[in-house]
């Protein structure tokens, strides 16, 4: 996953935000602290090209002379079942640390964003049409040192990368990598650019977690530098102020991060704080309003509050938060698969085999909906 980091006292960071970038500000408007954090360019050492770099071994196996003539379905096949295994099963997924590609094929594991690079690269190293994406998935938080970090998601589509026989014409494939988040619908195109910001945005709130100040700054602005419409690394930055005493500044970059964030709940939530901690309740009160109003309407709200009472074996209060995110939402498959294993927990077979036949016609993948009625039937007792 990406992630959004929150200073426990409450301050939402952002690792990995939203991609859509309206208003964006021209870098030389910003509250730059370059003095206060001992700023030089020198201290982001990874560089774009560095980013997308892939190892020579692997470069060389995946242009071997037999890939020159493969269609773009079994391009695909190759450069999955080199990078991942025959069984998808070579790489284990770790959240936790943003790689580049040579990193995370040499290490064999990978958060998202880093697997997401790597395929994407080596997708690009044999001509294929590919596009990192951003997807929207449920808010989910772990604790970093004296950070909340929430995380958010990417993934690789390739073009007309998938034909069967039942298909006149190739179609387009998602690749996912998260375990638990896998999505199969669009995202939001992202740029290479905006993989950089993504990447500088990541090991700063790394850098962060840990106390090394003049890292992160350093590397919140090369992220802002990369991609000025990527809301996060302005909601971050903020964090870093806050915490060093400039709550103006601060201030002034979560504003900015509220009007580029879609949804923009984490830099709401975090202006809202720092607001209360100055005693301008009036002013806070208004932001809290609406993010619970935005929160009542959104079904990835609504999904994340399931899964949290599915883990916790709370199966009738998930089953409540997930038929919520079901009427809110259309197309959602997810919700669905949820929503079998809820209601199969909580005992209701049948609700849950009418959750898996509304899987199966929604994907069309039986083979899929067969393994989780399986896996289902093995959670009963």
């Amino acid at each position: 996953m990406i992630r959004y980091a929150v200073a426990v006292s409450i301050f939402l960071l952002g690792l990995a935000g939203c991609a859509s970038a309206p208003l964006a500000p021209a870098p030389d408007q910003l509250p730059w602290q370059d003095q206060a954090f001992e700023y030089s360019p020198a201290l982001v050492t990874v560089g774009k090209e560095d980013l997308f770099r892939l190892d020579a071994d692997l470069m060389q196996r995946l242009l071997a002379p037999e890939v020159h003539g493969m269609s773009t379905p079994r391009r695909l096949q190759h450069l999955l079942t080199l990078i991942f295994g025959p069984d998808r099963q070579r790489f284990g997924y770790v959240a936790g640390h943003s790689t580049t590609a040579a990193e995370t094929w040499a290490r064999q594991r990978g958060d998202c964003l880093s697997l997401t690079v790597l395929a994407y690269s080596a997708a690009r190293a044999i001509g294929m049409a590919v596009q990192a994406q951003e997807v929207r998935a449920p808010a989910l938080f772990d604790r970093r040192g004296h950070l909340d970090v929430v995380n958010q998601h990417v993934n690789v589509l390739f073009y007309r990368a998938y034909r069967d026989l039942r298909d006149a014409e190739p179609r387009d494939v998602v690749v996912d990598f998260d375990p638990d988040f896998a999505s199969r619908r669009p995202g939001q195109p992202l740029t290479e650019d905006a993989l950089v910001a993504r990447y500088y945005n990541n090991i700063a709130t790394e850098h962060l977690s840990a106390g090394r100040r003049a890292l992160a700054y350093a590397h919140f602005k090369a992220a802002i530098l990369a991609d000025p419409g990527y809301a996060a690394s302005y909601g971050n930055l903020a964090v870093l102020y806050r915490d060093a005493g400039m709550a103006a500044e601060a201030e002034q970059l979560l504003r900015r991060a509220v009007a580029l964030a879609d949804p923009a709940d984490v830099p709401l939530h975090t202006l809202y704080q720092l607001l209360m901690e100055q005693g301008r309740t009036a002013e806070a009160h208004r932001f809290e309003r609406a993010l619970q109003a935005g929160r009542e309407r959104d079904p990835y709200h609504w999904i994340g509050i399931g899964l949290q009472h599915l883990n916790d074996g709370e199966f009738r209060r998930a089953i409540g938060a997930l038929e919520t995110a079901r009427d809110l939402a259309n197309g959602f498959d997810e919700i669905h698969r949820y929503l079998a294993v809820a209601y199969s927990r909580a005992g209701e077979a049948g609700k849950a085999r009418d959750e898996l036949a509304l899987l199966s016609s929604l994907t069309g993948d039986e083979a899929g909906v067969s393994k989780l009625r399986r896996k289902i039937k093995g959670m009963q007792p």
